[in-house]
């Protein structure tokens, strides 16, 4: 039963990158004059391979604190913009890859955090990945997330040593447990050094439990606030006991919002192989709790056939995330969001654009 539900995500997971792959084959590459590099600001507990392919710099083993700046390509795909936005479903309109990578020392890298955040007044975005995700495929999410919300410079991507292998589900679930310990460490010197409620935290499927579990481990210290906005986005944690948990991380947080869809089928997956609901499943199973802003994405269908990146690649989506954490809007503030009920307790449900 096991083999077959890994034999499910893993079809699930070609499905969506073989489409990707297709389009970029058939397709005559852009003048190189049109390239745009995104650098993205990183720190991870991988281990440091160095050699060979740049997308295989850092691997999928635990290892010390790296910092450093991965400098992402983008290379527009000749002919996808004309018919990209008239499509139901998502295709690349670009070419993203890894182009090289800048390590720091620890000095520097805090130094480069003060730099850019003197040249900004927004809060400072901590992004952590989910599972299946390889260094350069992490650096290529947390690009596009920054990009599309256009938080360049406030962005700060913490990878765990994630192995970028769809077989490896029960190891990364290992690894990202380890990794709570780093991750606490990394926002607790975020909060010390920048002030409480200047930053936010970002946690997408696997990601959204590893925050949950390092704020868990601060709240030990006392429940003085200290983050600004928690946003789960698609959290592939058991649901009840993240309602055990909440109690201990809610009087830490300004606000927490939870985005979730029922066509997600990468959770939908694991809940078939832990044999509970997920936190970021919605529909039928959608969880709501007093005190925090739930927002259900299903009416708005599925872009990509996981279902589980509608962060990325659902501008609607995107374009709400935007006024949460550029504009601080709360969901009551926030267009395209229609107020329902479910156990005496509000939520919201995204619209689709009309």
């Amino acid at each position: 039963m096991y083999n077959k539900l890994l034999t499910c995500i893993t079809l699930l997971l070609l499905t969506s990158s073989s489409m990707t792959a297709s389009f970029a084959q058939d397709t005559t590459p852009a003048d190189t004059q049109q390239l745009e590099h995104v650098p993205v600001l990183f720190a991870t507990v991988r281990n440091r391979n160095g050699q060979g392919p740049k997308k295989e710099y850092f691997g999928g083993q635990r290892d010390r604190w790296h910092s450093g700046v991965c400098i992402m390509e983008y290379e527009p795909i000749w002919g996808m913009n004309i018919i990209a936005d008239s499509l139901p479903f998502h295709i690349p309109e670009e070419r993203i890859h890894l182009a090289g990578v800048k390590e720091f020392s620890n000095g520097q890298f805090w130094d480069e955090i003060s730099s850019t955040n003197g040249r900004n007044d927004g809060n400072i975005v901590l992004y952590v990945h989910g599972y299946n995700i390889g260094f350069e495929k992490s650096c290529k999410r947390a690009s596009i997330f920054q990009r599309n919300l256009d938080i360049h410079d406030r962005l700060i991507l913490f990878s765990w040593p994630a192995d970028g292998n769809v077989m490896n589900y029960t190891l990364d679930e290992a690894d990202l447990t380890w990794s709570v310990y780093y991750l606490e460490k990394l926002l607790s010197e975020l909060i010390r050094r920048y002030g409480a409620g200047r930053i936010d935290v970002v946690g997408h499927s696997l990601g959204g439990r590893g925050v949950v579990n390092a704020i868990s481990r601060m709240s030990r210290n006392g429940p003085a606030q200290l983050i600004n906005e928690l946003v789960l986005i698609a959290p592939d944690m058991d649901a009840q006991i993240f309602g055990q948990l909440l109690p201990e991380i809610k009087p830490l947080i300004k606000r927490i919002t939870l985005y979730a869809s029922e066509n997600d089928h990468a959770l939908r997956v694991s809940q078939e192989v832990h044999g509970y609901p997920r936190l970021g499943q919605g529909g039928s199973l959608l969880s709501v709790y007093p005190g925090m802003e739930t927002i259900d994405v299903t009416d708005l269908g599925q872009r990509v056939a996981s279902g589980h990146l509608y962060h990325l690649f659902n501008p609607t989506v995107s374009d709400d995330i935007m006024h949460l954490l550029n504009k601080n809007e709360s969901a009551s503030q926030r267009s395209g969001l229609n107020t329902d009920e479910k156990n005496g307790v509000v939520f919201w449900r995204m619209a689709p654009p009309t």
